[in-house]
């Protein structure tokens, strides 16, 4: 069964690599630019796992995990955090992992395929 992940990213340019980049690991991917486009589209949505940028246009990636590991429909999904402004230490949300922007795109996959494994 092809795993799904949802990536919410602002950068249009470093979603749309991100995208092209999973869907060739055959990897199905749901992405949003903004914080309120993915609380108005997932109702429903149950990936395998999140990949959420910090820094967004409405909000910010660390309410995002913080809401999604309060609710027990989402609370066992892993979550991947990335930033260019923060570091791994900042982010106190409960995510699995961190991947500091600019990232390597080997290690952001490993990171991937661990936490769907």
């Amino acid at each position: 069964m092809k795993k799904q992940i949802v990536v919410v990213e602002d950068n249009y340019s470093i979603r749309e690599l991100i995208e092209y980049i999973l869907e060739d690991y055959q990897i199905e991917v749901i992405s949003f630019g903004t914080a309120g486009d993915f609380r108005n589209a997932m109702a429903g949505v149950n990936p395998d796992l999140y990949l959420l940028d910090i820094m967004l246009p409405d909000g910010n990636g660390v309410d995002l995990c913080q809401e999604l590991k309060a609710e027990p429909a989402s609370r066992e999904t892993p979550i991947i955090m990335m930033s260019a402004h923060f570091d791994e230490g900042q982010v106190e949300c409960g995510a699995e992992d961190f991947i500091a922007k600019p990232f390597d795109i080997d290690n952001l996959i490993s990171r991937i395929e661990h936490q769907i494994a």
